[in-house]
């Protein structure tokens, strides 16, 4: 494999990681600090709600939208249309990068 694909495939790989990585741990945060908040007068506060959406906009398109059939997915095969999420995030930031690269040139 050419050493230009091989990093270019790598550097993919590594977004969709950390992309599927942070979609991963912050559920758990979230969940957690909703229910602790849940008793309280004060309502949520101002963390929560950029919790909440920060979740939210992690797990956009695929998973915000359940864009696939749930049933298909039962228990921790969840995990497939977040990995195919994470992918996907992975193309649209790639692209990205490489489109500020090229403008960035001129």
């Amino acid at each position: 494999m050419n050493s230009c694909v091989r990093t270019k495939l790598l550097a993919w790989l590594g977004i969709a990681g950390v992309h599927f990585g942070l979609s991963n741990l912050i559920l758990p945060l979230t969940m957690a600090l909703t229910a602790q908040a849940a008793g309280t007068a004060d309502g949520p506060g101002l963390a929560i709600t950029l919790l909440v959406r920060a979740t939210k906009l992690l797990h956009f398109p695929l998973v915000t939208l359940a864009l696939y059939p749930r049933e298909w997915f039962p228990g921790n095969w969840v995990y497939v249309p977040m990995a195919a999420n994470s992918a996907i995030w992975a193309c649209a930031v790639y692209y990205l990068i490489g489109l500020y690269r090229r403008l960035g040139r001129r």
